[in-house]
């Protein structure tokens, strides 16, 4: 056999799905697949104790499944719209930021009066607190 022949039988799913992994290739836990979908494909013994479902079946299966309980949605109806322009705000980047509008400069604060509640706090945390006892 050649590489590319190898190569594409690892590629291919199998046939036989046994039934630990079928919920999983469709998607969902192992009780909804049990109340949802195994009633309605077939299932067969795999050696001694195994069972599996035949893919092509599982798949017939969520073909039907999606044509009955699809949701249709409007042709011209765009779901990637950004969150900003889903509420009809468009000017949301020309809004400024209610931040500080005084220019900033790299190093020592320039409020007085947080530098001095740092100084308060910082003396207090030097302190060695009393004993109750």
């Amino acid at each position: 056999m050649s590489n590319t022949s190898a190569a594409r039988i690892e590629q291919t799913p199998p046939r036989f799905i046994r039934a630990k992994f079928a919920p999983a290739y469709l998607g969902m836990c192992r009780d909804e697949f049990n109340k949802t979908v195994r009633p309605h494909i077939r299932e067969f013994p795999i050696g001694k104790q195994g069972v599996a479902f035949d893919r092509l079946e599982l798949d017939d299966w969520a073909d039907r499944y999606i044509e009955s309980m699809a949701i249709e949605k409007a042709e011209d109806q765009d779901n990637n719209r950004p969150r900003s322009e889903r509420r009809g705000d468009s000017t949301w980047r020309e809004k400024r930021s209610q931040g500080s509008t005084r220019e900033m400069e790299s190093g020592t604060s320039t409020r007085l009066s947080g530098v001095s509640d740092f100084r308060k706090a910082l003396a207090q945390a030097k302190e060695k607190k009393q004993s109750n006892t």
